[in-house]
C-alpha cells in the first residue's frame, strides 16, 4: 500500500465533522484569488433572486422550539418545502440536491456568507437544510450524511425494512469510502501531482471498487439497480460517485475506468440514474451549470 493512500486513510479515520474543519481551513489559502467572486458572485446569485432574504442580509430561518414529539411528527410530512445552505459548488451539497430533485421537493438555496452564518450553525459547518412542513414547523438538518440518509427515509429510498436499509447502507458506505479516497487523492493534489495521483486512484483503487461492486449489481440480474427494479439511495450515490470521478479527470489524465465496456453493471446505474425524467432536467438547468463551474473553479480542474 502506498504511503500516499495510508496517508489519505489517516486523515479519513477523522470523525467527518473534523474532515470537514479542516476542509474549512484550508478555504482561505485556496480562494484568495477567487473567494468573494467564486462564492458571492453577483451574476450567479443575480439568477436566483428567489433565494435572497429580504435587504440580502443572509439571514437563516429560525427553527422551532417544540416538544420532540411535535416536531417527529412534522417530519413525517411528504409537502414540506425546504431551503439549502452550501457552497455554490457540487461538493458535500449534491447529492442532498439530487435527494430534493429526485423526489419532486419544492426546495430553493440560501445565500452564503459564513462570516455572519456561522455562528448559527448547529456545528458551525455547512451543509445545512431548513425544512418547512405544512403546518409552519421548521426543522433544522445537519451533517451531509445524516441529511441524505433523513431524505432517503422520508421518500421511500432507503429501503422497508432495517435489512433493507442495511443493505442499501452497504452499497452507500463503500462509495462513499471510495468517494472520500478520491477527494484525498485527486481532488485535493497539488496541481503538478494531479494527473499522477489521479492514474494512481484510477489503477489501485477503482479496480477492486468496480470488482465488487459490479459481483453486488449481477446478483440483482444486472438490470440496472442495486436491489428490486428501481431507484434506491445506494444507486443515487454511486450515480454521483461515478459522475463526479468522470466530470473531474485532470486536464490530460487518462479516461477513468468507468464505461460501458469495463464496468457495464455500474454504468447501468449510471444511465438509470442520469436518464430519469427529473434529473435530466436538472442538469439542463443553469443553476446545475453554476455549480459545475463553482466545483471545475473552486478545485482548479
Amino acid at each position: 500500500m502506498s504511503a500516499t493512500l495510508l496517508a489519505s486513510i489517516s486523515r479519513l479515520s477523522l470523525p467527518l465533522h473534523q474532515q470537514h474543519q479542516l476542509f474549512l481551513k484550508q478555504l482561505p489559502t485556496r480562494l484568495q484569488p477567487l473567494s468573494r467572486p467564486l462564492f458571492l458572485n453577483p451574476t450567479i446569485i443575480a439568477r436566483h433572486k428567489h433565494s435572497m432574504t429580504p435587504n440580502d442580509n443572509f439571514a437563516l430561518p429560525v427553527p422551532t422550539k417544540a416538544d420532540a414529539k411535535v416536531l417527529a411528527e412534522a417530519s413525517r410530512s411528504t409537502n414540506s418545502t425546504y431551503q439549502f445552505l452550501y457552497f455554490p459548488m457540487h461538493g458535500r451539497g449534491e447529492l442532498t440536491r439530487t435527494l430534493l430533485v429526485f423526489s419532486g421537493a419544492k426546495w430553493e438555496e440560501l445565500p452564503l456568507d459564513l462570516s455572519v452564518q456561522k455562528q448559527q450553525l448547529p456545528f458551525k459547518l455547512i451543509p445545512i437544510l431548513y425544512e418547512t412542513a405544512p403546518d409552519g414547523t421548521i426543522l433544522e438538518l445537519a451533517e451531509s450524511h445524516a441529511i441524505e440518509r433523513y431524505l432517503a427515509t422520508k421518500y421511500g429510498l432507503y429501503g422497508s425494512d432495517p435489512y433493507s436499509t442495511h443493505k442499501i447502507d452497504q452499497i452507500y458506505t463503500s462509495t462513499d469510502f471510495a468517494n472520500q479516497l478520491f477527494w484525498q487523492r485527486v481532488r485535493w493534489a497539488p496541481l503538478d501531482q494531479r494527473i499522477e495521483e489521479a492514474h494512481k486512484f484510477y489503477d489501485e483503487i477503482l479496480p477492486p471498487y468496480i470488482a465488487n461492486h459490479e459481483a453486488q449489481l449481477e446478483k440483482n440480474g444486472g438490470n440496472g439497480y442495486y436491489f428490486g427494479e428501481s431507484i434506491t439511495l445506494a444507486d443515487l450515490k454511486s450515480a454521483h460517485f461515478i459522475d463526479r470521478v468522470l466530470f473531474m479527470r485532470p486536464k490530460g489524465a487518462k479516461e477513468p475506468p468507468f464505461s460501458n465496456e469495463k464496468s457495464p453493471n455500474l454504468w447501468k446505474v449510471l444511465q438509470r440514474v442520469n436518464g430519469h425524467p427529473a434529473m435530466t432536467a436538472w442538469k439542463k438547468t443553469q443553476r446545475y451549470r453554476d455549480l459545475d463551474a463553482g466545483s471545475l473553479n473552486f478545485f482548479q480542474f
